[in-house]
């Protein structure tokens, strides 16, 4: 008889199809808990992150536009209608703070802190941009692709090496906002640890700090005009040199082994037209727009470069001074005046001529800091005294000799001049005459500057044209480099808080 085993072998292999399924089940899931996650990570979470510095730089450009408009609009700098608050600080400086806007379709917010702060001597405000940037984040509530925490003893909560479970990821914010939690407020930069909770979803944020440094007239250039420049003399020459570093010294200039030689180098010539008829030396660069450099221009001791165009904007009368003094109105006798403003308020007289001499003793010991407002031609003598800090706006021409303008300081910037531009499109000039010598800063974009004679200048010319003939020695200071009413601001540094 004859038995047979069908049924068990049936059996046998229902349980190897059972165990085979089953195997590939736990393959499968595996594989699809190992996607998820990682489409939880790429697909959300880094997008996310992304997202958190894209919105971060926008605020930092809303940011930015506002601190450039302290240069060029500062009556509507940080309004209150385009949603800024404005707080004073116990130092004087300004903090300006946005509220938090949300933006685009995915849920991006931004919000933004802007602080005034002073680095160095020219009372001109730098900006300290801080800005975040924060994207809701979807998905599950992972912190990255691998679950494991350690590998032996590698985890380390604050060190470089941070195990294998992603947790660099721990950045986001499930529940609060560690960054607050940690470190504190960190547009206020006050330290106060507390717990803020998110809402309405876990979210990524990034943070970005930017620097906004003035952009001032005298920016490492002895003369810039926007028209057509002749001179100086065949025998004149301009170059450089750094006051702060010791007084001028005419030998630097050719002394490559002189260590204030690379500060000689400066005395650069800037032109935005295609004329420019050089007749003497250059120890600096000569820039024109599109021009070609004619007449002495192997006596160019830097680069030519026949493509540099540039633009000034047009003058006018600053709005943050201080009211005026009730007298003097006018320069019509030798008057004699010892002011008392400081650098962030100084004294302001509002004159309506101005023919006679106006001496400026210096308060006391202090540093004395003057604003002067002419609204008609200047044809008289200033007489500025050690300590005194003058800054001369004029609503019409110059015509006077250099001697005329004495400046006892030592230093070019305590004398600007500043030419208010016409409205009208009316030609406005500048005429330095012979005898004397000058030492004076002027910023003029609407006037044709003249120069006559053979006089000695420390200082720097921006002007709508310029001709001068005599044999000329002229030196840029360098440390006019920050001197000035801003005409713009320009980001010095760009750094991400990773924290």
């Amino acid at each position: 008889m004859r038995v047979s085993f069908i049924l068990n072998e049936r059996g046998n292999v229902l349980l190897c199809a059972i165990c085979t399924i089953f195997v590939v089940s736990l393959i499968a899931a595996n594989v699809l808990l190992n996607c998820t996650a990682r489409y939880n990570q790429a697909s959300n979470q880094v997008r996310s992150w992304n997202e958190a510095l894209y919105a971060a730089e926008s605020g930092g450009d809303i940011a930015y536009n506002e601190a450039r408009k302290l240069a060029s609009d500062s009556t509507n700098a940080f309004s209150a209608s385009n949603g800024w608050t404005t707080s004073t600080n116990p130092d004087g400086s300004k903090t300006y703070t946005s509220g938090t806007t949300t933006v685009g379709t995915n849920g991006l917010r931004m919000s933004q802190s802007v602080k005034t702060f002073y680095p160095d001597t020219s009372g001109n405000a730098w900006c300290r941009i801080r800005s975040k940037g924060t994207s809701p984040l979807q998905g599950l509530k992972r912190t990255g692709m691998d679950d494991r925490l350690s590998n032996g003893n590698r985890f380390s909560a604050n060190g470089a090496t941070r195990g294998d479970g992603d947790t660099l990821l721990r950045k986001i914010d499930f529940k609060y906002d560690h960054f607050t939690a940690t470190y504190g407020d960190w547009f206020t930069g006050d330290s106060t640890k507390t717990i803020v909770a998110v809402s309405p979803a876990p979210q990524l944020s990034r943070r970005i700090e930017l620097i906004a440094s003035p952009i001032t007239p005298f920016d490492d250039v002895a003369i810039k005009v926007t028209g057509n420049f002749y001179g100086l003399g065949s025998a004149a020459y301009i170059d450089s040199y750094r006051s702060s570093a010791g007084p001028y010294d005419p030998s630097v200039k050719t002394n490559p082994s002189d260590p204030r030689y690379v500060d000689s180098q400066s005395g650069s010539v800037q032109i935005d037209n295609a004329t420019a008829t050089v007749m003497g030396d250059i120890y600096g660069n000569l820039y024109t727009n599109g021009g070609t450099a004619t007449k002495k221009t192997l006596n160019v001791h830097g680069t030519i470069d026949n493509n540099v165009p540039f633009t000034l904007p047009s003058f006018t009368m600053p709005t943050n001074l201080p009211a005026p003094q009730a007298s003097p109105t006018n320069i019509n006798s030798n008057i004699t005046v010892t002011p008392t403003g400081t650098a962030q308020t100084p004294t302001v007289y509002l004159l309506s001529s101005f023919t006679k001499q106006l001496t400026i003793n210096q308060n006391g010991s202090s540093q004395t800091y003057v604003a002067i407002h002419l609204t008609s031609d200047f044809t008289g003598k200033i007489d500025v005294k050690p300590g005194v800090h003058v800054q001369f706006f004029i609503n019409g021409n110059v015509d006077v000799k250099a001697e005329d303008l004495v400046n006892e300081t030592g230093y070019a910037g305590n004398l600007q001049f500043y030419s208010i531009s016409p409205t009208d499109g009316s030609p406005q000039h500048v005429n330095i005459n012979s005898p004397g010598n000058l030492m004076a800063t002027f910023y003029a974009p609407g006037a044709d500057f003249t120069m006559n004679g053979n006089p000695d200048v420390i200082g720097a010319v921006i002007a709508k044209s310029f001709y001068g003939n005599g044999n000329t020695s002229w030196h840029y200071d360098r440390s006019l480099d920050s001197l000035g009413e801003p005409t713009d601001y320009r980001i010095a540094s760009y750094v991400e808080d990773i924290r």
